[in-house]
């Protein structure tokens, strides 16, 4: 199969409400996170809603199936967050940017050829060790060792769950 890699209109009409879905997720997503911080600290609350942050991506990409897309679907629904606007601010475009680049070598690994739900849940997942690196380093979230490796699963595991959502919900949609 050959993959076209020029955007039409009805793909970039696809990124646009991805993005601003992805965008409003994103913001309600803060409340997830400081339930989950009440409740059970940063383990819990990276279990439960950092996947949310990371669904831009496999999103995009399951729906529009194009090199790019998993980048510009987080990205994109980054900077529709940040208009909202909410607690990260500006720093949104920069986790978007890192996550959106990360998510993407999911789909580069299998030279975009596929686009299921397993692309989609590693797309997930490898959002996940460069957001908890931006976390300590933008934000001084840094724990003793074994905490930060906790952390670092646990927004790992949450991004694949989330990812395979994303693969799941587009795959319903399009039945």
């Amino acid at each position: 199969m050959t993959l076209s890699k020029r955007f039409t209109a009805l793909d970039l009409t696809y990124l646009g409400v991805v993005a601003a879905v992805s965008g409003v997720i994103f913001a309600l997503t803060w409340n997830v996170y400081f339930i989950g911080s009440a409740l059970g600290g940063p383990i819990v609350a990276r279990i439960i809603s950092y996947g949310l942050w990371f669904i831009g991506a496999p999103l995009a990409a399951t729906l529009i199936k194009k090199p790019g897309t998993a980048f510009l679907g987080e990205f994109l629904g980054a900077l529709v967050e940040t208009l909202i606007p909410t607690y990260g601010a500006f720093t949104n475009l920069i986790y978007g940017f890192v996550q959106g680049a990360a998510s993407e070598l999911a789909y580069l690994i299998f030279r975009y050829r596929k686009f299921g739900v397993v692309q989609a849940s590693l797309s997930g997942a490898l959002a996940g060790p460069p957001c908890v690196a931006l976390d300590a380093l933008l934000f001084g979230d840094i724990f003793p060792p074994e905490v930060m490796v906790l952390v670092t699963l646990a927004a790992t595991v949450s991004g694949a769950i989330y990812g395979a959502v994303a693969a799941l919900a587009v795959r319903s949609v399009r039945r």
